[in-house]
């Protein structure tokens, strides 16, 4: 089992622009795909997971806000796919979310396992 923590993302929705027909990414969503690709190389797990994977995520907001948990684990499937750490998110047959206290700057602990590893 892999188990990594990695920054809290900022919103979905503040993820990409849409100008004159076109979509990009914005600054913020920039930044975060650069820290999360900075943590998980620096952790030696850049390693392009090819098999089914079984995702567990603690997800600790910054705040007590509503926030829907479903959006933040999208901008953190597409990180790490986007650092190596797989190849793609489809890959994930199991995902389980918790919502956890919420913390100063916000974290999400992740534990990734290989599908049906027991």
């Amino acid at each position: 089992m892999i188990m990594l923590s990695i920054p809290y993302p900022p919103s979905g929705n503040h993820m990409w622009k849409h100008a004159k027909g076109k979509h990009y990414l914005t600054d913020a969503a920039r930044r975060y795909y650069e820290q999360v690709a900075w943590v998980i190389r620096s952790s030696g797990l850049a390693m392009g997971l090819e098999c089914r994977i079984e995702l567990e995520v603690d997800i600790y907001p910054p705040d007590k806000r509503k926030r829907d948990l479903s959006n933040v684990i999208k901008v953190v499937e597409d990180a790490c796919t986007k650092a190596g750490l797989w190849q793609d998110d489809s890959q994930i047959d199991r995902l389980v979310l918790q919502r956890m206290p919420s913390i100063k700057d916000g974290a999400i602990a992740l534990r990734i396992a290989p599908a049906g590893a027991e």
